[in-house]
């Protein structure tokens, strides 16, 4: 036994799986139709996709600066440095990220103007090798975005041409774009070399010194477009990406996106070596200007310590002063030195006052950049100013994976306001401090001044003019120290990032379109519409199997009839089923209590080719090999069926027994040719009043005399949803078998059915549903052969069968 057709799964979702599985084994035609089409939309796809290749680069950069303190050479102490000297990691990849610097490379590899060959369906596009050179002309209009053809007609020939609608044309007087509507045409021939000038567009045509041969293309056409440098960086920026290998490392991986190794590859280049030259271009400018300023000031101290020595002679020569006496010399040595503290207190003053300004004004900003802390004395300032900068760099990373308001965040931005504020703090202790002293100095000096005045007026002009010298020479020499520490410092200067690995291809072929991953789509997508169709919009209202009907109605499925098929591998076998199926029928109903002697069934279905009378005329076969008695009446006097499916009846039939008197019961009963227990009662077709006849005392005075002759009487009646005489022969039905064929009953049918059983108990019949035409393999007995070795007659009429 394969399986019960009466076991009822507990789980509703169980049943309603069963039942989808069903419904896509019965679209599976559109499943295979919906794959093939996917996998077809997926190879297109994959053979028309431009490939797209993955290009990587990797730099170190290193954060500790060691390369950058212009001014501060390590063969030489001291000296001020101008550029603060570690850096902020993140704002690196910033930089490498910028638009300026991909804008740059992009302009310098002449990505402004693409090459392609390729007809309406496919182009290709080419870098570094094309039948022609295109060379824009500076500060004329262009056209942007439009593919210009090229017809190679000669070596010294060509024809250009243009087909566009709705452009864009550079504007070269304001530098930006404007857009242009409508259709624009144009085509002409020019030679190479020769220049191109039209109100959208110039530019030269150039053939390179390079062997080529349009004819290696084919049929292909050469065309190339000219595009917005702006757009172009703006597309370049949204492919690179800058990330970290370790957040404690400084190596930095680079890559880029696109269709061409080698232009990915140039691209990738190009943008660290202009990364790398920016930078100590940056240097360079910054040293250049700081050799100009000591330059400047060396020609100002020379001039004046030539003026202030040739003076110093003259006087000597004129006044016959060669020597001072030791008290003046000593107030002219402390008066020298007093004031040389006084320039450089009075300089710490105004950078100090300088500090508090950009910090009072910059302390809430996010790109605040913290104040160098070379040539500060104090060492808690320079604590406080190491401090704060610490605290900035750990924000700048913290920003990256926190949010403003997350607590760490908030507790960390306390930290650099009370930083800030105790920074502001020493500064302005230290300005007092410095404006204290300087009034110590101012009181010194005006003592050593007051010992200098008592002197001669001679021996005090010299002195004056002594100080004067001593002064720009003094200033000479440390200008000419300075100056060659920076000549030094900008001599070793060197890049702080090294290339670790140049540009390259990354794997061993594209990484897009994924092959794998576009079929494994296609095929999902190939299940997944049908699905969706068959899930949500295929026709659930016609029963496709018992389980169907169980959830509808409350009408119990007596049984269960197999569809003969006999085309089958074993035809023998699928009568056989029918065979059982009817039996397990007939064995259903004699277990039902009728009070009656006699019972009488009524077979009914909504519609017609449901095989009502197909059943009826089996079951009643059925009943009769049992050795029961039955009797199987046609009671369809609209389109009768039940003579066609036993014999040719010529003679009388219901309808003559209902029309006249002189008809007996007797003369309308005709025997089976086989069966000696079952009798029919055929009809022919009425003219007359249908209604009449069956509610008429002969139709009940002639079902009261059958039921003593016989055990069952079979009520063959019309589709109840096309007539209601099925309802004019309820009184005189003991049982309702209702008839459901699968794939042709709908569920509304179960309702139509219920408006046929009284509401009132006392009236109820007992009324079943027999499920016509189900699948072998749903069916209780579902045998694949005959049980048994007795071979009796199977005498099934399966010509009625629908």
């Amino acid at each position: 036994m394969k399986k019960n057709k009466n076991i009822h799964i507990n789980t509703r979702h169980e049943i309603d799986f069963k039942s989808f599985l069903q419904k896509v084994y019965k679209n599976k035609w559109l499943y295979v139709l919906s794959i093939c089409l996917f996998v077809a939309i997926a190879l297109a796809y994959i053979f028309l996709a431009t490939p797209k290749y993955e290009i990587a680069t990797s730099i170190l950069i290193d954060d500790s600066g060691s390369n950058r303190a212009l001014g501060e050479s390590k063969y030489l102490e001291g000296g001020v440095g101008l550029i603060e000297v570690e850096k902020n990691l993140y704002n690196e990849v910033g930089i490498l990220k910028s638009f300026n610097l991909v804008r740059q490379t992009v302009e310098d590899l002449g990505f402004d103007i693409s090459y392609f060959s390729g007809n309406w369906l496919i182009k290709k596009e080419h870098y570094g090798y094309f039948p022609v050179e295109v060379a824009l002309i500076e500060n004329k209009a262009q056209l942007y975005d439009t593919p210009f053809e090229i017809d190679i007609l000669s070596n010294e020939k060509y024809r250009l041409s243009i087909e566009g609608k709705d452009f864009e044309v550079l504007n070269p007087e304001s530098g930006s774009t404007r857009e242009i509507k409508g259709d624009f045409s144009f085509s002409k021939e020019f030679s190479f070399g020769e220049e191109v000038v039209h109100e959208f567009f110039s530019f030269i045509i150039n053939k390179p010194n390079v062997d080529f041969s349009a004819g290696n293309y084919g049929t292909e056409k050469l065309i190339f477009i000219v595009h917005n440098l702006d757009d172009v960086a703006s597309n370049y920026l949204e492919g690179l990406k800058v990330n970290n290998i370790d957040i404690q490392a400084s190596i930095f991986n680079l890559t880029s996106y696109g269709p061409l190794v080698d232009k990915e590859t140039d691209f990738l280049n190009k943008l660290t070596e202009n990364y790398i030259k920016n930078e100590l271009n940056s240097r360079t400018d910054i040293a250049s200007s700081k050799e100009s300023f000591i330059r400047s000031q060396l020609k100002q101290a020379s001039d004046s310590l030539a003026k202030f020595e040739s003076k110093l002679e003259m006087f000597k020569k004129d006044k016959r002063a060669i020597n001072l006496r030791a008290t003046a010399t000593n107030a002219m040595g402390r008066t020298s030195n007093l004031q040389a503290e006084k320039a450089k207190m009075e300089l710490d003053i105004k950078y100090f006052n300088s500090l508090i300004e950009s910090v009072q004004n910059n302390r809430n900003k996010d790109d605040f950049v913290i104040p160098t802390s070379i040539g500060i004395d104090d060492p808690m300032i320079n604590a406080n100013l190491l401090e704060l900068k610490n605290l900035y760099a750990e924000r700048s990373k913290k920003k990256f994976y926190l949010t403003g308001t997350n607590e760490e965040m908030s507790i960390l931005n306390e930290q650099i306001a009370e930083s800030t504020r105790l920074l502001l703090n020493n500064l302005q202790n230290s300005v007092k401090s410095l404006e204290f002293k300087l009034e110590r100095i101012d009181e010194q000096l005006s003592t050593y001044n007051g010992v200098i005045s008592s002197l001669p007026t001679s021996e005090n002009e010299l002195l004056n003019i002594e100080r004067q010298s001593t002064l720009y020479s003094d200033l000479f020499n440390y200008l000419s120290q300075e100056l060659a520490k920076t000549g030094i410092a900008r001599a070793e200067s060197t890049s702080d990032t090294r290339i670790l690995d140049e540009a390259r291809m990354v794997g061993d072929g594209p990484i897009a379109p994924q092959k794998m991953l576009l079929l494994a789509l296609a095929l999902i997508l190939g299940i997944l519409f049908p699905t969706i169709k068959v899930a949500l919009f295929s026709t659930s209202d016609t029963i496709e199997n018992l389980n169907q009907i169980t959830e509808n109605t409350d009408i119990p499925v007596i049984a269960s009839i197999v569809e003969h098929d006999p085309n089958s591998k074993n035809p023998e076998v699928s009568l056989w089923n029918v065979k059982e199926s009817f039996r397990y029928l007939s064995s259903s109903l004699k277990f039902i209590d009728v009070q009656q002697k006699c019972v009488v069934l009524g077979i009914t279905s909504i519609m017609p080719e449901e095989g009502k009378t197909y059943n009826a005329i089996n079951l009643g076969i059925t009943l009769a090999e049992s050795g029961k008695k039955t009797l199987i009446i046609d009671g369809d006097l609209r389109k009768p069926s039940l003579a066609k499916g036993i014999k040719k009846v010529q003679e009388r039939g219901l309808i003559n027994y209902l029309r006249s008197d002189m008809v007996s019961i007797k003369d309308i009963i005709y025997p089976h040719e086989e069966l000696d227990t079952l009798k029919f009662i055929p009809t022919s077709t009425v003219s007359g009043n249908v209604h009449q006849m069956l509610s008429g005392p002969r139709m009940k005075s002639l079902f009261q005399d059958l039921r003593e002759r016989y055990d069952y009487i079979i009520l063959d009646t019309p589709p109840v949803g096309l007539v209601s005489d099925y309802v004019l022969l309820s009184d005189m039905i003991d049982i309702n078998l209702f008839v459901l064929r699968r794939n042709i009953a709908k569920i509304s049918f179960l309702n139509d059915f219920k408006e046929l059983i009284p509401t009132d108990t006392r009236e109820r019949k007992k009324s079943f549903i027999i499920f016509n035409g189900i699948e072998k393999k749903d069916h209780y007995y579902g045998y694949e052969d005959t049980y048994g070795g007795n071979s009796e007659p199977q005498l099934i009429v399966k010509s009625l069968s629908v």
